[in-house]
């Protein structure tokens, strides 16, 4: 069978070329071109792309995004991974963070956090994985407790990506003690990374590499408005937010076949 070929609309292929255009001028950036997203960590070229409007493109202009369509988005992201684009430092918060925030987040968070991540000037980690539990996420054992001036967060969270780098984490702990329904009792909570007291301790690899993340909490006070959405409402938005993370152009090997 054979297809007819795809053509991009007049203003996509534009804004390609624009892209192209850009990684051009800034080959200084790609030293080591590498087409894995979670590699290259530089804010400074991060800071260049949100001054383009090219990191919280689809959001509304309200909270600092462009306002512009998915497809223009996907155009973007393509380019920037076809040419290995150390697009590490913003790619977390682009992705799942700031979307996560949008759909559950307080007006105050939106207003908070989202216009620093489209400027590039603000990185966010996961903390979705702990010790012992596999891919079982619904297993997670770090606790955050309500107390007078918030929540006192206890446990550790595995492979966050960096996390020593990074500004904020999204952390999913219990709030409620576990029942036989293990995906009641949780909820996330947005962790300072520099300020909150969290030990954070990267992860050596075989080449001598610091990617990964051990991020312990012991006795951690988070204030009350860093709860995102409502106390106990955790199973429903981390599964939002693993669909906004495994959705579009993310991983090695992307075409230029267009």
């Amino acid at each position: 069978m054979q297809f007819d070929r795809v053509t991009l609309p007049q203003e996509s292929a534009a804004l390609r070329k624009e892209v192209r255009a850009f990684l051009t001028e800034e080959a200084a950036h790609i030293p080591q071109p590498n087409s894995d997203f979670s590699t290259g960590h530089d804010p400074e070229f991060s800071a260049k792309l949100g001054a383009r409007g090219w990191i919280g493109m689809t959001w509304p202009d309200t909270y600092g995004g462009g306002a512009k369509s998915f497809f223009d988005r996907y155009v973007v992201t393509e380019e920037l991974l076809a040419t290995g684009a150390p697009v590490s430092a913003h790619w977390i918060a682009d992705r799942q963070s700031g979307p996560l925030l949008l759909r559950f987040g307080s007006p105050a968070q939106r207003a908070q956090y989202l216009p620093a991540i489209t400027r590039g000037e603000s990185f966010f980690s996961i903390g979705m994985s702990e010790p012992g539990t596999g891919s079982d996420l619904a297993s997670v054992r770090t606790t955050a407790k309500p107390v007078a001036d918030g929540w006192l967060v206890n446990g550790t969270k595995l492979w966050s990506t960096d996390a020593h780098r990074n500004h904020f984490m999204i952390a999913l702990v219990r709030t409620e003690k576990q029942t036989d329904d293990r995906h009641a009792g949780l909820s996330q909570l947005i962790v300072d990374l520099h300020n909150d007291g969290a030990r954070v301790r990267p992860i050596k690899n075989m080449a001598g590499g610091e990617d990964f993340n051990e991020v312990v909490f012991e006795d951690v006070l988070l204030p009350s408005d860093r709860m995102v959405g409502e106390p106990g409402n955790g199973w429903s938005q981390v599964t939002s937010e693993l669909s906004y993370e495994r959705r579009g152009s993310r991983c090695q090997g992307i075409s230029r076949a267009l």
